[in-house]
């Protein structure tokens, strides 16, 4: 799961720990095991407050994606011991369609970017070949007149 979003990784982890009949933290822990991302740090620190006690609003609204911040919101109410997996679900195909979504846009802007070494370096090589013979006549005829 190299590749794969950091929520999408950590909602894959808690669905398989529920699916197995383990509990929601258990399914944070594995993630945390795994992962080495900015966001794991995020759900590491989140989860640590969470088990203090503290008021973990601070972590969940500085995340900035909404699915990010959705996500730790759910997890929040799986600790408490409501049942979240058919939320867990509908969240899984959310942001499912974000990444699709942001594939797709990246996706179109790439011709754009690789024009950008076309012009600088093959175009002007491009010039070269095709003025050089020219300029190169019009030099001769103006020594040779």
């Amino acid at each position: 799961m190299d590749y794969l979003a950091p929520p999408l990784h950590l909602i894959t982890e808690v669905k398989r720990s529920i699916e197995s009949g383990a509990s929601v933290r258990s399914g944070i822990l594995v993630y945390l095991q795994a992962s080495s991302e900015d966001f794991s740090k995020d759900v590491s620190k989140w989860i640590s407050w969470q088990d203090r006690g503290l008021d973990v609003s601070a972590i969940v609204h500085g995340q900035r994606s909404r699915y990010r911040r959705s996500l730790l919101e759910l997890l929040q109410r799986g600790l408490s011991g409501e049942g979240i997996y058919s939320y867990l679900l509908l969240l899984e195909e959310e942001t499912i369609e974000a990444c699709d979504d942001e594939i797709s846009r990246k996706i179109t802007k790439l011709p754009f970017i690789l024009l950008v070494p076309l012009l600088l370096m093959q175009f002007p090589a491009f010039l070269l070949l095709l003025f050089g013979p020219l300029l190169e006549n019009f030099f001769h005829s103006l020594g040779s007149g």
